[in-house]
């Protein structure tokens, strides 16, 4: 799951959408990094890397580029016409066919909210921020709406994140997320303001206790997740993408300088001015910087999600692992990027399953003893979800 409003976060959820999506996108260790880090190396690399650990059982993606493309632009062409009133339905489309495709020790994943839900949550959503945006138009008084809005928008994270859970199924039994106010103000709202006022050199920190927030209050029927991990992998993590980020800028200061200077050179040997033409190279040059930084935000993702990964446990016993290789996952998210706009978002169903099945691939459940004990006990009480699920309400406020 990605939050735009902290520029880092999102494979399939934890809690409930979550396991899904928090193993797939990037909230969550930095150990094993040659994990998965090529197709070439890919079976004995991970078969080498898991072969050491008792019963790993891989995540695996079944879909296909082709079959999801049907899906996507049927989403798209609905949601237009409907001016955007179908894309509760296309999302619960969307996320049944990944999560369904979605394996673990032989079992699938699936989801299960009804669109309706999701629709009234975006409603509200939406007319809410059209009150505010021409109350705003009126009078920039009205920026104090803001106040509320942080006030309102930890209890709306964590709705969201409840939502999202209990219509998250595996093996017949519902995810769930219990968190607190308290803990979603100090994780989404403090933590994030503390980073930004300190130029992000805090931004450890705010890692660290988003991904704890999020594990340790994702549970699966009875058997209780837990992220417990310390701040130095993440301080690690942050320094290799200050490096990265230090050796990008040395390339482009060399890609955009140097042929200005022989420009220049050119020109005054010639007599002429060039000025316009290095002009022109350098404003040229500088628009890589933007899909530059962007392909930063995926490297430094790959190492959060491993770190958070990495700490997790499920029932105190079994560990999630990921292992993503930061430039491997670099390359993807880049190419995919480029791909997409290339092709003015046709090949958006072919990035998103080339990026789903990577995370799946190097995502697994590392299992030391009997599952079976937590599914049985997990079975009993999702049972009793099931039967109740129709009697809950909720509202997705995610858009």
């Amino acid at each position: 799951m990605y939050f735009p409003t902290l520029g880092c976060i999102s494979f399939p959820a934890l809690p409930g959408g979550w396991l899904l999506r928090w193993v797939q996108t990037g909230a969550i260790a930095v150990a094993g990094d040659d994990f998965g880090r090529g197709d070439a190396t890919r079976d004995m690399g991970v078969n080498a890397a898991f072969s050491k650990r008792p019963r790993p059982e891989r995540f695996s993606f079944t879909g296909s580029a082709g079959e999801y493309f049907r899906i996507w632009i049927v989403n798209l062409f609905l949601s237009i016409i409907t001016i955007g009133l179908y894309s509760p339905w296309a999302k619960v489309r969307r996320l049944k066919y990944f999560y369904g495709n979605t394996w673990l020790d032989g079992h699938n994943f699936d989801y299960v909210a009804d669109p309706k839900k999701i629709l009234k949550g975006r409603l509200i959503v939406v007319g809410v921020l059209i009150v505010v945006n021409v109350l705003l138009n009126i009078s920039p008084f009205f920026a104090v709406l803001f106040i509320p809005y942080i006030i309102a928008f930890p209890w709306m994270l964590n709705t969201s994140m409840a939502f999202n859970a209990r219509n998250t199924v595996y093996r017949n039994v519902c995810f769930g997320f219990r968190g607190t106010y308290g803990g979603a103000f100090k994780s989404f709202i403090l933590w994030p303001m503390g980073a930004a006022f300190t130029a992000y050199l805090l931004s450890p920190f705010m890692f660290q206790a988003i991904n704890q927030y999020i594990g340790s209050n994702t549970r699966w029927g009875r058997a209780q997740f837990e992220t417990v991990s310390g701040v130095g992998p993440y301080y690690a993590n942050f320094g290799r993408t200050l490096l990265m980020l230090l050796l990008m800028l040395i390339a482009m200061a060399v890609a955009i300088l140097v042929p200005v200077l022989l420009i220049e050179l050119v020109a005054m040997q010639n007599g002429s001015d060039g000025s316009n033409a290095a002009g022109v190279w350098a404003g040229a040059a500088s628009v890589i910087i933007y899909p530059a930084m962007l392909g930063l935000i995926f490297y430094h993702g790959a190492g959060v999600r491993n770190i958070a990964f990495n700490s997790t446990l499920l029932d105190g016993r079994y560990r999630l692992k990921s292992r993503l290789g930061r430039g491997r996952y670099l390359w993807i998210m880049v190419t995919n990027l480029i791909a997409t706009v290339l092709s003015l978002g046709l090949l958006r169903a072919w990035a998103a399953t080339r990026t789903w099945a990577y995370l799946a691939d190097h995502t697994a459940l590392e299992i030391d003893g009997d599952l079976e004990s937590v599914i049985d006990a997990a079975q009993s009480e999702g049972n009793v979800a099931a039967a109740e699920y129709f009697d809950i309400e909720g509202m997705d406020f995610g858009l």
